[in-house]
């Protein structure tokens, strides 16, 4: 009888077990969170790239301002007491903000959020 039990017992201990398998949409799942990894991967990359850039500028605009300041804002004086000094202005202004808007649209064509990169 006892004999009979530890064969039982060895048998179930032996016989092959279910593995459980996987669910039908792991590929899509797992591809899908990889992804989603990239995107928030590239998101701080791209924040630590534009933090670095905004110092980099503010040092060199502070620097230039620091070792010309005096240079610049007695040249501005001098300008602004001229009666045609500001007469660029407008014509100025319409070229940069010309060139704001062809900015705009073709980065807004080119650089898009849904593509991706060739693999």
């Amino acid at each position: 009888m006892e004999r009979t039990i530890n064969n039982n017992v060895l048998r179930q201990a032996l016989a092959p077990q279910e593995k459980p398998g996987l669910p039908s949409n792991f590929a899509y799942t797992t591809m899908r969170r990889i992804r989603r990894e990239q995107r928030e991967s590239q998101r701080r990359q791209q924040l630590a790239a534009f933090i670095i850039i905004a110092a980099v500028a503010a040092l060199g605009i502070g620097g230039l301002i620091y070792a010309f300041g005096s240079v610049i804002w007695r040249s501005l004086v001098i300008m602004t007491k001229q009666p045609d000094a500001l007469s660029l202005a407008p014509a100025t202004l319409f070229c940069l903000a010309f060139f704001a808007l062809i900015n705009h649209l073709l980065a807004r064509h080119y650089i898009s959020s849904d593509r991706t990169a060739p693999q």
